[in-house]
Order: C-alpha cells, then structure tokens, then sequence
C-alpha cells in the first residue's frame, strides 16, 4: 500500500498540505506561478478538462489536487476471437 500523505487539520487557517514538502510553501505563495508545482506520486492538478503532474509555470485559473481512476481495463491482445480473459 502507497501512502500519499494528505492530512486533515481543524484548526483554522491549518496547512493541509503540511505533511508534502514538494506543496508545503504553496500554501503559503499560491501566486508564486514562475515555479511547476509538482503533486505528489498519484495525485494530479485537475485544471478544467486537463490534468497535470506538475502545474506549467505562469499557469492561470483554478486547479485542484485529485486522483483519476479510470473506471475501464484493457484485456490482452489475442490472435482468436475470444477475448482472451474471463470475465
């Protein structure tokens, strides 16, 4: 099991991304758009329709931190026409 990290503070004005070096000072400067922000190993910037490992520098609008899981699989390529995996 991957641990990522994010956490849940009470108290107000808390960091939530206290515990991610890589996103601990963006809390602080989220105007700071000169520098890519990385999100953490599994975790994307949802921007819109586009998601990014890392925020593009001079980027602009509204982003979040979310996963993507896709809700499809792809199955092995066979020679036959059977599908080559149960279902």
């Amino acid at each position: 099991v991957e641990l990522i990290g994010l956490c849940w503070h009470k108290n107000s004005g808390a960091n939530p991304f206290q515990a991610l070096e890589g996103l601990r000072e963006y809390w602080n400067e989220p105007t700071k758009t000169n520098m890519g922000w990385k999100a953490p190993d599994g975790i994307y910037w949802i921007c819109g329709k586009k998601a990014y490992s890392e925020l593009p520098r001079k980027w602009k609008g509204s982003c979040t931190l979310g996963m993507i899981r896709p809700f499809f699989f792809t199955l092995p390529r066979s020679e036959s026409n059977l599908l080559g995996a149960p279902l």
